[in-house]
């Protein structure tokens, strides 16, 4: 039995397209996670800022893996982030270590940054408990603030606040499409 035909251009429209969720259904995870890191990376080649930062790449891992996941929601990824960070930068001033070379360039891990880190995954996990908003890759911007990797000053503030932005709008996409492709 054929479909019936739209009553009208507007009707048609509204219509799903069945061909294109099962498209969707195909495109591998991968996929959508190189874009997502593409067009960030693109982004901030282009404006000149590091937007790119390696706890990105978990955080849409979750997000096209298993856009179902509560740690794949816009509120973990934005919330669970900026708690990672602003606990690493307290932790890195109440500590001190923020006046020590980065671990990558000095190869020493001193005292001090063990205790930033341990404290800062400690209180990053449990406000995130406490907000909602647990997201596991957050962790990961925690340490690379503690360790040095990433600027614990008002510039890498806006680094880190535009790269979780970026994942988390472009993410939600990946989740949309994720979700989109499972239901139909």
């Amino acid at each position: 039995m054929q479909p019936e035909p739209p009553a009208s251009a507007a009707e048609a429209d509204r219509r799903p397209n069945p061909g294109i969720p099962q498209l969707l259904r195909r495109v591998p995870p991968s996929v959508y996670g190189g874009l997502v890191m593409a067009i960030i990376g693109a982004l901030g080649w282009a404006s000149g800022v590091p937007w790119l930062f390696p706890s990105l790449g978990p955080t849409i891992a979750i997000q096209s893996e298993a856009p179902e996941h509560p740690a794949a929601r816009p509120w973990s990824v934005v919330v669970g982030h900026l708690i990672g960070a602003a606990v690493g930068f307290a932790a890195v001033r109440l500590t001190g270590v923020i006046h020590e070379r980065p671990v990558n360039v000095s190869h020493v891990l001193t005292l001090a940054r063990v205790v930033a880190a341990a404290g800062a995954v400690f209180a990053s996990m449990a406000l995130q408990t406490l907000a909602h908003a647990r997201h596991a890759p957050a962790q990961a911007t925690t340490l690379l603030i503690v360790v040095g990797a990433l600027d614990a000053d008002l510039h890498g503030a806006f680094v880190l606040a535009a790269g979780i932005v970026l994942v988390a709008i472009l993410g939600e996409g990946v989740r949309r499409l994720k979700h989109a492709a499972a239901v139909a």
